[in-house]
């Protein structure tokens, strides 16, 4: 007797059928891939606010509170009411820092503004770029920038002094910087700091205020 299969042609079904389908959901997905506008690079700002627009335009040569013709000179003397110290360095869990240390040492990449509600500008760094999910900050350095050795202030001191803080610094400063994910040097006058959380809107200007350590000081020094 001679029989005929009959399942091949219904497996050739399914497979002519699957194929098929597999280019027709290629060519979709092409579609919307050319279809979707691409996100554009985010815009260099002198400044940042957390709500609203910041006070000051780019290139502002003071702030209005400040008075730029000031007399130079004189003796100031500042009283604090505590239990005295028996440090100088305030970046760490050991000992009672001098009250007010940490804003003589060392500047920051971004200087709050005193007659804003939380609005800072561009110190150290010279601009900020975020994107629009807010996923990184990237902060671009003044080649001018110098330490008080006139050593100048590069992405390697913000990453070194980053990872230090993140590994050797007062546990509280760790927990600030817990959503930052690492900090990658691009080139020497550019950094960009990867968060894990994209809903925290302050995050950008926080690292803003990151005091920035010489690394050719501090690498051979212990932290602690």
């Amino acid at each position: 007797m001679i029989t005929t299969n009959n399942a091949y042609p219904s497996v050739l079904t399914r497979q002519v059928r699957r194929f098929l389908h597999s280019v027709i959901v290629l060519g979709a997905c092409l579609s919307a891939s050319i279809a979707a506008p691409l996100s554009a690079a985010p815009v260099a700002q002198h400044g940042l606010a957390l709500h609203g627009e910041v006070k000051y335009p780019e290139d502002f040569s003071h702030f209005d509170y400040v008075n730029p013709d000031a007399p130079k000179g004189g003796t100031i003397r500042r009283a604090v009411i505590g239990n005295g110290y028996d440090s100088f360095n305030p970046f760490v869990a050991r000992g009672i820092p001098a009250a007010g240390i940490e804003n003589y040492l060392y500047d920051s990449l971004l200087e709050s503004s005193a007659d804003e509600p939380f609005s800072v500008y561009g110190l150290i760094a010279e601009s900020i770029e975020i994107p629009e999910d807010r996923s990184y900050v990237i902060f671009n350095l003044r080649k001018e920038a110098r330490f008080q050795d006139g050593e100048q202030i590069t992405a390697a001191d913000v990453k070194f002094t980053f990872d230090l803080i993140k590994t050797k610094g007062h546990p509280r400063r760790k927990v600030y910087y817990e959503d930052v994910v690492e900090a990658i040097v691009i080139n020497p006058h550019r950094i960009k700091f990867e968060f894990s959380e994209k809903r925290n809107r302050e995050l950008p200007l926080i690292i803003g205020q990151l005091s920035i350590f010489p690394k050719h000081y501090w690498k051979d020094r212990e932290f602690g």
